[in-house]
């Protein structure tokens, strides 16, 4: 299964909408549906979002499903900005290009980290890991290799950097 994401850009709104509907892209990415609604007639995606719905496509909306959507709500905002400005209505052929290297950037980022993880990067993982404990999280190295669709021993990995980094502190028992 790939873990990249799908989008479809609606300019005019979803199928049941048209002609009348906002400008709306629908994301499918790990097992769910994220509908991206913008503004009357912002078909380039430029403007503010409007709405941002999760839906189940083929997981259903538990809590672990949707923690690994909130990390990366920008990312899939940008996705989408770029979706509408490649598949929307309006735009030379140069201008596609130039969007789609956007798209392309978003893409890369929403699909994994890669090499060459960032500090930024490192200080999501240790937020991410230090709600998991605080939520009481039994497993948190392995819900964070759940959340970001990698190994246990990559997550390990990750969580061991941050501490390192001084970004994740030990709790001290009373």
């Amino acid at each position: 299964m790939s873990d990249e994401p799908q989008a479809k850009a609606y300019p005019r709104g979803l199928e049941d909408e048209f002609p009348d509907g906002p400008p709306t892209v629908v994301v499918e990415h790990r097992g769910c549906r994220l509908v991206l609604r913008f503004a009357p007639g912002d078909f380039f995606g430029e403007g503010q979002l409007q709405e941002l719905r999760v839906l189940p496509g083929t997981k259903e909306l538990r809590p672990r499903v949707l923690r690994g959507f909130a990390p990366d709500a920008e990312l899939y905002i940008a996705y989408a900005r770029a979706a509408m400005q490649i598949l929307g209505p309006e735009g030379t052929p140069e201008n596609r290009i130039e969007r789609w290297r956007g798209a392309a950037e978003a893409l890369r980022q929403i699909s994994g980290p890669g090499r060459g993880l960032t500090p930024e990067f490192y200080r999501r993982i240790a937020e991410n890991y230090t709600a998991l404990v605080e939520e009481g999280e039994p497993h948190p190295v392995k819900a964070l290799s759940e959340i970001h669709h990698v190994t246990i021993s990559a997550a390990s990995r990750w969580v061991s950097e941050a501490k390192r980094r001084k970004l994740i502190r030990k709790k001290v028992s009373a």
